[in-house]
């Protein structure tokens, strides 16, 4: 099983940083003259958290998650607010360890499939501790 280590937890107030943004796209194709178009500013922390009360940061380790462009080393944007549905990459405490994973519920029960074919699903089961922590709702990475 892949861990999480949790970076920070978000202070109940953060910093503003209005950073310029090209609303109309940036075309991934042919040169585009869009720095002439720069419309308004937008604050990061406004787009990255919908409920700063409830969002914490980690980081993943390993890359059980590739597929689902969560590299080794992103940043989780996780929000224990959302509920926690069949479909969502959620952040999970299984028996003592944090794993980030897919959660899918089948007609028997819970399972956290790996988005990496090297690596086993997880069932849940009811002998073991589980518990999900907050459902992931953004993931930064360093392209480097």
């Amino acid at each position: 099983m892949e861990i999480i280590e949790i970076v920070a937890a978000l202070p109940q107030r953060h910093i503003k940083a209005n950073i310029p943004i090209l609303e109309n796209g940036i075309a991934a194709g042919f040169p585009s003259p869009a720095l002439d178009y720069m419309e308004k500013d937008i604050d990061l922390s406004e787009y990255l958290i919908k409920h700063p009360q409830a969002t914490f940061i980690g980081r993943a380790k390993g890359d059980s998650m590739k597929d689902a462009f969560i590299p080794d080393g992103a940043l989780l944007v996780i929000d224990k607010s959302i509920k926690a549905t069949s479909g969502k990459i959620v952040v999970a405490v299984v028996n003592g360890e944090f794993t980030v994973k897919r959660l899918v519920q089948t007609p028997r029960s819970w399972v956290l499939p790996p988005e990496n074919p090297l690596y086993k699903p997880i069932p849940i089961t009811e002998d073991m501790q589980f518990q999900v922590r907050g459902v992931v709702t953004k993931v930064i990475i360093d392209i480097k």
